[in-house]
């Protein structure tokens, strides 16, 4: 009779290993299945419980043709036909070409036409298409694809036929877009202030159903990255991350939110209709902050910035009043409201509050169009690059460290030069043609993740450039490096070598220092400032004696020995793909 075998102790290395495993084992389809099944149970308990009866697509139905929101896929249909057939999306979902696309100058045409329809990746797209859908609906059903005002009829006037209003509203997204691109300080690229504008709009008219929909457009994103990921496995790491808030837009965000705030507040105005104060300032505080409104900011150089956000809060809690008082206002003189004041008739009739709000909100947008109209028509040119530039055609990519960047430097600020002479380090593109100067990666993402990928291109081709850094760091954290760029297909190009790293040790009263030359790096020994060798690295497994002090490599470790002692002098740094 055999005796049945004692399990072995239990190892939790092991059964980590074998649940990631059973997880992973798992089709896509089957998760998907799972969260649609879920999706569906609850959607059919709430039809169960609330029993509408047709009352949601009724109410649909008596302001868009047929239940949906035409006018608003049509504007988003736009946005995806750029992402696919124009930034070359069709044939690259996750990598779209976006450099030429930029509403860099007036003397670029292409870019102002398209930058506000096009995106810089698949997140960035969805991101933007499923916050249009969402603001846009509000805003349409406001706007409604047939006459609101009490006993009129369809079609009876050219501005009471639904397609008619479904064409304004459309042509409308695609103004917003154009406009919102031409008047941007510096190269936007992305449909946001359009989704801003919209939901400027749908704030002014449904001011609670804006507010609900800043808190549930997140959870269909959120919705939306389960189904396409349903789990994720991480552990702890340490990585390079940039200042996200940085690249945001938020000017043309707050350009595009105050052109939706005034068109809402004439449409309400010739409709007679009332506003709430109160709700619609709840609402425009909660999207303000919700969206980073208040996130007002300035380069520092090198990518360091600085960011006022005790400012921007306050200009929003102005702003919302301003928003109040021009939605809501009387037409009252404002100076009526006071006793004593006498206005005879004939003279000059003092504007009510609601004028005044208008027009600084009106001031306002002229304000930054003049300051975008400036730098559009004062873009980069004639800038002189690197000798060793990889160029592309029309293109010119280099690196570069502690240069003047060339797109903030058009913005001429008098008596205050130095907020726009910013100096900035990295991989920079430049395009005479397209009056574009861009930094691309920045010095410390290179340094962090040693290899990064620039895409170029223009409608119809694409090309990339492969950036890769490589150095040494020497005891005492001092490190030493040399840049390289390789055009798709081509021969990498040494670009920059850094100054020498030295060691923070002596070795019988000699310093090691690692340098970098055009073939290979150096290490250098010295006694009393005088030059006692210099001999190229050895490769894995070798060594080289310079001055008296023998050099091992190991790996990617370099040893120095002399008189019985043996110590670590320098580590490489390199690009995990070229180690």
């Amino acid at each position: 009779m055999s005796a049945t075998p004692s399990p072995g102790p239990f190892d939790p290395v092991v059964a980590a290993l074998e649940i990631r495993s059973l997880i992973e084992s798992i089709p896509l389809f089957a998760w998907q299945a799972i969260l649609l099944g879920a999706v569906a149970v609850s959607i059919a308990i709430l039809y169960r419980v609330a029993r509408p009866g047709g009352r949601w697509g009724q109410r649909l139905r008596t302001r868009f043709v047929l239940g949906l929101p035409w006018g608003t896929l049509l504007g988003l249909g736009v946005v995806v036909i750029v992402y696919l057939f124009v930034q070359g999306g069709l044939g690259n979902q996750y990598d779209p070409v976006s450099l030429p696309f930029r509403a860099t100058s007036y003397a670029y045409p292409l870019g102002v036409l398209l930058a506000g329809f096009s995106h810089l990746g698949w997140g960035h797209l969805l991101g933007n298409l499923l916050s249009g859908l969402v603001y846009g609906s509000i805003a349409e059903y406001a706007w409604s694809h047939y006459p609101t005002d009490r006993g009129s009829q369809s079609f009876t006037v050219r501005l009471s036929n639904p397609f008619v209003r479904i064409g304004l509203f459309t042509g409308g997204i695609v103004l917003a877009g154009l406009v919102t691109a031409a008047f941007s300080w510096g190269p936007i690229i992305g449909f946001s202030g359009v989704v801003y504008a919209l939901a400027g709009f749908a704030l002014v008219c449904y001011p609670i159903a804006t507010i609900v929909a800043v808190a549930g457009w997140s959870h269909l994103w959120h919705l939306w990255g389960t189904f396409v990921d349903p789990y994720s496995i991480a552990e702890p790491t340490v990585r390079y991350s940039g200042v996200g808030w940085a690249n945001t837009a938020v000017q043309g965000h707050a350009f595009g939110f105050l052109i939706g705030i005034l068109v809402a507040a004439v449409v309400i105005r010739r409709r007679d209709r009332s506003a709430d104060p109160g709700r619609i300032w709840l609402a425009t505080m909660v999207y303000a902050i919700a969206n980073g409104l208040w996130s007002i900011y300035w380069y520092l150089g090198n990518n360091q910035y600085v960011r006022l956000e005790g400012i921007g809060t306050a200009v929003l809690f102005i702003l919302a009043g301003l928003i109040v008082l021009a939605v809501s206002g009387s037409d009252r003189p404002l100076l009526d409201r006071f006793p004593g004041i006498d206005v005879s008739p004939g003279q000059f009739e003092f504007p009510s509050g609601r004028r005044i709000a208008a027009g600084v909100i009106v001031f306002s947008l002229i304000g930054m169009s003049m300051v975008g109209a400036a730098v559009n028509l004062s873009a980069p040119s004639g800038v002189d690059m690197p000798e060793n530039a990889v160029e592309i055609r029309d293109y010119q990519v280099a690196y570069v460290e502690n240069v003047t960047n060339q797109q903030l430097a058009v913005v001429d600020v008098p008596f205050l030069d130095q907020v726009t002479a910013v100096r900035t380090s990295g991989v920079v593109v430049y395009s005479e043609q397209r009056n574009l100067w861009h930094q691309v990666v920045s010095k410390r993402a290179l340094e962090a993740r040693g290899s990064e990928r620039v895409l170029l291109g223009g409608i119809g081709w694409r090309q990339d450039v492969a950036a890769y850094r490589a150095g040494w760091s020497v005891i005492g954290g001092n490190v030493t490096y040399r840049v390289f760029l390789r055009p798709g297909g081509g021969d990498e190009r040494l670009v920059y070598t850094s100054n020498p790293a030295i060691a923070d040790v002596i070795l019988s009263n000699r310093t090691v220092t690692i340098r970098p030359a055009r073939e290979a790096f150096e290490v250098v020994v010295a006694r009393d400032n005088e030059t006692l060798g210099a001999r190229p690295l050895p490769d894995d497994g070798g060594n080289v004696t310079v001055g008296g002090i023998r050099f091992d490599r190991s790996s990617q470790e370099l040893y120095a020995s002399i008189n019985g002692t043996q110590l670590r002098v320098a580590s490489r740094r390199v690009p995990p793909t070229r180690q």
